[in-house]
């Protein structure tokens, strides 16, 4: 057996070098405070008047602060860099192969039952059953934001033809550009500007701080998962607020969930990355034949 199959059979160990009580609790602190004080930092950059050019890409800042932030705040402390695979030499996380079959195995297993409670969603919802997000539209009541979420789907079922299952299977208009080359670009930035940055940041970083405040005292499918994964993911999803105010983001709490289970069962980070770069991706497509052209 390989190394790197000796890595796939068994799950990430959470054991991170000793840390006391005190530091723990300092790591995790540190942790949290500076998620909110990157995303708040960066709704407020946005905020101001800048000129077109250089607004389309505040979103740089976003992406280098994932990918740079972890480091810096652990440069005291490089070992955990080194353990959490986001430095101490490298924002990149070294490459596994263990990664990309873990994330090869969950896509099969989940997209196809994805995908058809997709179709099955937007079929409720474009009837007028808003049943799903009942919970959701409450809450929603309380904040500057109430009636967001229905005036959203309202607006997207506008294209819904009626049916359960989509009249074809169709991409987005995109991934036909420069001779089939837009879906190689969207591959690309989704991975490279998204998704990776995005893992090394909330999984690696984050994730793995909390673990030492609050460690893992459950297993799910053999993995130790706690309050840790549970926090960083709803700090991901509340995150993605920042960039677009809509409540059905807080959708990506759970596919955060499967992303930091991925993380502690192959410990690769490219196992999470591969597999949300797959989910956007997908995502993308299903909404494409969802609400076709006309």
């Amino acid at each position: 057996m390989s190394a790197s199959d000796t890595e796939a059979a068994e799950p990430a160990s959470t054991e991170a070098v000793e840390l006391s009580p005190e530091q723990a609790r300092r790591v995790a602190r540190r942790a949290v405070l500076a998620t909110v004080g990157l995303y708040l930092g960066y709704g407020l950059i946005r905020q101001l008047p800048w000129p077109p050019v250089i607004a389309e890409s505040i979103g740089l800042l976003l992406i280098a602060g994932f990918f740079l932030l972890p480091g810096w705040m652990l440069r005291d402390r490089p070992d955990l860099a080194a353990r959490w695979q986001v430095g101490p030499d490298s924002p990149i996380p070294p490459w596994r192969r263990s990664g990309w079959r873990l994330a090869l195995i969950a896509g099969a297993l989940i997209f196809p039952v994805f995908a058809v409670g997709t179709w099955l969603f937007y079929w409720r919802v474009c009837q007028g059953d808003l049943t799903l997000l009942a919970p959701v539209i409450a809450v929603e009541s309380w904040t500057p934001g109430a009636g967001g979420l229905e005036r959203f789907f309202a607006r997207q079922c506008r294209l819904h033809p009626g049916g359960l299952w989509p009249r074809g299977i169709y991409v987005p208009s995109e991934w036909a550009q420069y001779y089939g080359l837009g879906f190689l670009r969207a591959v690309a930035v989704g991975l490279f500007a998204v998704a990776l940055p995005e893992e090394v940041f909330h999984r690696g970083y984050l994730m793995s701080a909390l673990e030492q405040r609050f460690p893992p005292k459950r297993e799910v499918l053999g993995v130790p998962f706690g309050w840790a994964a549970v926090i960083s993911s709803a700090l991901f999803a509340l995150g993605h607020l920042v960039t677009v105010a809509n409540t059905a983001r807080l959708g990506t709490f759970f596919p955060a969930l499967v992303f930091a289970w991925l993380w502690r069962r192959s410990d690769s980070l490219w196992a999470p990355a591969l597999f949300h770069v797959a989910s956007n991706l997908l995502m993308d497509m299903l909404l494409a034949s969802t609400f076709p052209p006309l």
